[in-house]
């Protein structure tokens, strides 16, 4: 019911962030990061960087690392999505909506993470959480844990729309190095119509700018007209 939650099905270039860094936004997904400078999603910390956000494939990682190793950090599919920075505070935010489901209806969301904290003993030093229509939570590092998996579910109630908006959240408040990995994600919900087909693609993306957290940006199109965005950076 996800588009894309085991990051396998490619991804569009986004335009250059300082730095000349260009981040890789998945199929099926809108990805956005807190400006540097600007609260960490309504904290009192603020951001330093701009993270890097780039998907990770099989052939990349040692064998340990790859699907069904013993460190996997692959958990389906063939790569796995990754957000880090090597020596900045950093928030960034994946969403996706889906409609189309049976309104009442009980769902599931589920979003594997796993923290990589090099250190860093602050318990809340680094943090993830993931929401469906508001509803869901920050989990801190010492929760998380170092290099394995946590996995947060966020049971919701369909609203009368039929839709689920999803939010994944990774942040880190210190200027030390972190990673966060992203894979397998699912959500458990029951559609409307069994013949439904999902309307789950993301809005076109836009370079972020100041606010107090990632932002999304709604683009309407007149009836008649179709919007058309540039797609690059296919992996091979």
């Amino acid at each position: 019911m996800i588009d894309n939650g085991i990051f396998s099905s490619g991804w569009t270039d986004m335009p250059p962030a300082p730095g000349h860094l260009i981040n890789q936004q998945p199929k099926g997904w809108f990805l956005s990061w807190v400006a540097p400078g600007q609260s960490l999603f309504g904290s009192q910390d603020k951001a330093g960087g701009v993270p890097e956000c780039v998907h990770k494939l099989s052939d990349q990682l040692p064998a340990n690392e790859q699907l069904g190793g013993n460190d996997a950090l692959i958990l389906a599919g063939d790569a796995v999505y990754k957000i880090f920075h090597s020596g900045a505070a950093f928030g960034a935010e994946l969403t996706q909506t889906i409609t189309g489901l049976e309104p009442g209806s009980e769902g599931l969301l589920i979003v594997p993470v796993l923290a990589v904290l090099h250190g860093d003993t602050d318990a809340f030093g680094a943090e993830s959480g993931a929401w469906v229509n508001g509803v869901g939570s920050w989990v801190n590092g010492a929760d998380m844990g170092n290099r394995r998996w946590y996995r947060h579910k966020v049971a919701f109630t369909v609203p009368d729309d039929g839709r689920a908006e999803i939010i994944i959240r990774v942040k880190s408040k210190w200027p030390r190095p972190k990673d966060f990995f992203i894979d397998d994600v699912k959500l458990e919900a029951r559609a409307a119509d069994p013949e439904t087909d999902f309307d789950h693609e993301p809005d076109p993306f836009v370079e972020p700018v100041p606010n107090e957290g990632a932002q999304t940006v709604r683009v309407s199109v007149p009836e008649g007209l179709r919007l058309v965005t540039a797609e690059s950076g296919e992996p091979g």
